[in-house]
């Protein structure tokens, strides 16, 4: 019985199988040294492969489509077949975005309203005036409409505002489906918010993640969750 042997990507020869194991014991042939022979399916290294049964002698496959040491291919994209993952960028995008929307939404009303209050204050005023009143109310009234429609966009579309303007949406992870309220909302935005005031450097540790290879942040992880491009189908 013989056996092709290659070694660094290049045949050396063809050996019989008792050369072979004197050589393996002599150090002229290597454990990580490639064989094939006729009715192997693709070349193995010999330390696993010596002594298999073979028929009759045939061409081996070539040398170069045998790499034992390669790393394991990435499922990330054959896990969302005809599905893209969001860019880094554009998740960023649509994050500050939301918050811009937020800090409009909110902020400036507030922050107008501690301008009417300090205003009070200098003149001496104890009347609480009514703009500031007007600016707080404004402010609490921006936040609950902010919320509820994140919410229905979460819960109806996979997106928030920022996503939804981007193009941009979550689905579940791996079959791409639409992540409904538990996972969009309660999993992936309200749980993984109550982890941030508890875990130390929550705010920092999660988004990091997003540099793994299938770009998945905690949160993403928390909700078996993924972020994709384009906006969802329309019922």
């Amino acid at each position: 019985m013989t056996y092709h042997i290659a070694r660094g990507g290049q045949q050396i020869g063809v050996f019989a199988e008792e050369e072979i194991r004197s050589g393996l014991a002599t150090g002229r042939f290597q454990a990580g040294d490639l064989c094939w022979t006729e009715g192997m399916a693709d070349w193995q290294t010999v330390g696993t492969k010596i002594g298999a049964a073979v028929a009759s002698p045939g061409l081996p496959p070539p040398v170069s489509q045998v790499n034992p040491y390669a790393a394991p291919q990435s499922q990330v994209l054959s896990n969302l077949p005809g599905l893209t993952p969001a860019s880094r960028s554009t998740r960023l995008g649509a994050s500050l975005l939301d918050m811009l929307t937020g800090i409009i939404g909110m902020g400036v009303p507030i922050g107008l309203g501690i301008f009417f209050m300090a205003q009070m204050e200098r003149s001496g005023s104890k009347d609480v005036p009514a703009a500031a009143i007007a600016c707080f109310g404004v402010a609490g009234l921006a936040f609950i409409g902010l919320t509820i429609w994140n919410i229905v966009l979460l819960t109806t579309r996979g997106q928030t505002l920022g996503k939804k303007w981007l193009g941009i949406r979550i689905v579940t992870f791996p079959d791409g489906q639409k992540p409904g309220f538990v996972k969009a909302f309660l999993l992936r935005s309200f749980v993984n918010g109550i982890i941030g005031q508890v875990v130390p450097f929550y705010g920092i540790i999660d988004p990091c993640f997003i540099f793994r290879e299938d770009n998945r942040c905690v949160h993403d992880l928390l909700a078996d969750t993924t972020v994709i491009e384009g906006q969802p189908p329309e019922a």
